[in-house]
């Protein structure tokens, strides 16, 4: 279900100038987000990224343990196998504590700067993968044949005509989202990377 106020099709407003190129089109025809891990908070991305670093260490930890142990194979083909095992277990736990490794230097950097962005609330929307397509094409393509449940993502954007053009964010927190209305004029606090929308305040009189 939309926001009750968004406006249908994430239509602009009449009155409102819509400036070419000033929109990312894929990520708004789309219906996802191009910023990494868009709209988290800077500390939650930090702790989680760490957490899956230290997840990964342990589990490479097991795997290169587990290869060493000679003594749970009895021949040279299954010594062979647990070895090679052991190698796709540590490349993959390699590979997820370099994202969670990148993850936490990202919450680092956008744990303190904040900017401040003014403009007029052009739509408030539910987004998810393809949802501008026909809601037909959308269920035959996301439905999940043997449940009928569509298992995309959603999240909630909003988008806002500024100085610069229209810019969207994505905006996680319920309680911020209620201070966001069509039409009116407000400013946000975000952080520079993942665009954490930090505070939402009405600019009408």
């Amino acid at each position: 279900m939309m926001s009750s106020n968004t406006t249908p099709g994430g239509a602009t407003p009449r009155g409102t100038a819509v400036h070419a190129g000033t929109v990312n089109h894929w990520s708004r025809h789309a219906g996802v987000s191009l910023r990494p891990w868009s709209g988290r908070a800077p500390l939650g991305l930090l702790v989680r990224g760490l957490l899956q670093v230290a997840i990964s260490a342990a589990v490479a930890w097991f795997a290169v343990a587990m290869a060493r142990a000679d003594e749970i194979t009895t021949t040279a083909g299954e010594l062979k196998a647990l070895r090679n095992l052991a190698i796709v277990i540590v490349v993959a736990a390699v590979i997820s504590g370099l994202l969670g490794a990148v993850k936490a230097v990202v919450g680092v950097i956008d744990l303190v700067p904040r900017k401040t962005v003014t403009g007029r609330v052009v739509s408030v929307r539910r987004r998810r993968l393809g949802d501008v397509l026909p809601g037909p094409a959308q269920r035959a393509i996301f439905d999940r044949r043997d449940i009928g449940t569509d298992r995309r993502r959603s999240r909630h954007e909003v988008v806002l005509n500024t100085p610069e053009g229209l810019r969207q964010w994505t905006v996680r927190s319920a309680r911020l989202r209620r201070g966001l209305r069509v039409d009116e004029h407000v400013r946000l606090t975000v952080s520079p990377v993942v665009g954490y929308v930090a505070q939402v305040e009405s600019l009408q009189p």
